[in-house]
């Protein structure tokens, strides 16, 4: 143990001697072994702080400071929600794709100075009056007594910045491009500016980075902190995580507090550490895949069936619907008209059409009978009773068409709040779920 406990730096030995010194107070440690863990972590903490200090003076340099070109704001409120406003890929903070890679960032520069070309081009026939030319020999045999060296040294002494031959490159540059045809494959490229001519399709050469690098950024320290501050402003909280954020907090001693808002943000990260983890998956919900089952339409008389219920056991319907070729489709429960059934009340008529919205279908197209087969009382008009009409119908479209799963189910038209809890029936001794035992009468 004294072998262990021989200091290896002179911080750890100030450490000790602090240990030492507090010996026998409330919180400090006692035994040897809890006093060389104690110096040890905070030894490690000195260490971290250092490496991430330095770590952000390297990568302060590689951070974009200016607007990408083609950064077009497709959100009209400033949020900070969304990271990918404003930037260049690869990004912030510090990702690096190796070079040669033909990814996103490649093709994106290649098409940059495609346009950049174009936007030439235009310049110097709105200067030049029209003047075109094939090569850049047949523009200074166009020219009288003006040579590459000459046109140089008039560049050059414009833009002291440059030397003699970077100025000549420059004007070669200039006039290559002048003179390449405007139907090249690369120019026409330039003019769709599509997600393909971008690179944002399946091949595996881009759109996988472009993931890739997603994925190593949402890891990073720096975006889990922003994730947490905007699922945080959006009210995601709820009393626990504030309790928790609220011991992170007071945990910190002043000089952390010090050092952590010396970046002005790690702080945020070290208050906001548990619940960043507890919203990290929030925002995959749209890329999770639909399931779509084979159609089961029954084969004589065309019919599909869709089963919905709410409250226990009080609604249960089943929609039975077929198509309908006259476009004079109508949808009937217990084989009377929605107004009637649902009592005039247009909203709970609504609610029993909105599948239908959703899946981009005409109501007319189709006949549908809804059936009740559930314990409840005379009257459906009600929220409760529509919302398991609403569910029948759309289970039954998407036997009918499987395709429109996908819209039904993002909608949420097919998945029910299980949390709810049963209302009043009388069927039962609490009302909810326990039955009356039977007894012979």
């Amino acid at each position: 143990m004294k072998q262990l406990l021989s200091p290896k730096t002179a911080r750890h030995a100030r450490l000790f001697r602090l240990a030492n010194s507090l010996a026998g107070q409330r919180g400090v440690p006692e035994s040897d072994g809890e006093r060389l863990s104690w110096v040890n972590s905070h030894i490690k903490r000195a260490q971290d702080m250092e490496l991430s200090r330095e770590e952000e003076a390297l990568r302060e340099r590689m951070m974009p400071l200016e607007v990408g070109d083609n950064a077009v704001v497709t959100n009209n409120q400033a949020t900070h929600g969304n990271l990918f406003h404003f930037r260049e890929y690869p990004m912030y903070p510090g990702e690096y794709v190796p070079a040669g890679h033909n990814t996103l960032s490649s093709l994106r520069d290649e098409l940059r100075s495609d346009l950049t070309a174009q936007s030439l081009k235009e310049a110097w026939m709105r200067v030049s009056g029209g003047m075109y030319f094939k090569s850049v020999d047949d523009y200074y045999a166009s020219v009288d007594g003006l040579d590459q060296e000459q046109l140089g040294e008039i560049v050059s002494a414009l833009l002291p910045d440059l030397r003699k031959y970077e100025a000549q490159a420059l004007v070669t540059k200039v006039l290559e491009s002048l003179s390449k045809p405007a139907d090249t494959p690369s120019r026409q490229l330039s003019r769709t500016i599509t997600a393909d001519a971008v690179g944002l399709d399946n091949a595996p050469g881009h759109y996988t980075n472009f993931l890739e690098w997603m994925g190593r950024m949402t890891e990073t320290k720096a975006f889990k902190t922003e994730h947490a501050l905007f699922e945080f402003s959006r009210r995601k909280f709820n009393r626990e995580d504030v309790r928790v954020m609220f011991e992170n907090y007071n945990l910190m001693s002043k000089a952390t507090l010090y050092a952590d808002s010396a970046d002005s943000y790690s702080h945020f990260y070290t208050v906001l550490r548990d619940f960043s983890r507890k919203v990290a998956g929030e925002d995959t919900r749209h890329q999770i895949g639909v399931r779509i089952d084979p159609a089961e339409v029954d084969p004589e008389t065309g019919i599909a069936v869709g089963h919905g219920r709410a409250d226990g056991q009080k609604y249960i319907f089943t929609a039975l619907i077929r198509e309908n070729r006259d476009h004079n489709g109508s949808v009937t429960l217990l084989g009377k008209p929605l107004s009637v059934a649902f009592n005039d009340k247009s909203w709970l008529m609504e609610m029993v059409l909105m599948p239908f919205d959703e899946a981009k279908l005409d109501f007319h197209d189709f006949d549908v009978n809804i059936i009740s087969e559930g314990k409840a009382m005379p009257s459906l008009a009600n929220e409760i009773a529509a919302f398991a009409c609403r569910m029948a119908v759309a289970n039954a479209i998407t036997k009918l068409l499987p395709l429109t799963r996908i819209p039904l189910k993002k909608s949420g038209l097919l998945s029910v709040d299980r949390r709810r809890e049963p209302g009043q029936f009388p069927g039962y001794v609490d009302g909810k779920k326990n039955k009356r035992k039977f007894a012979k009468r």
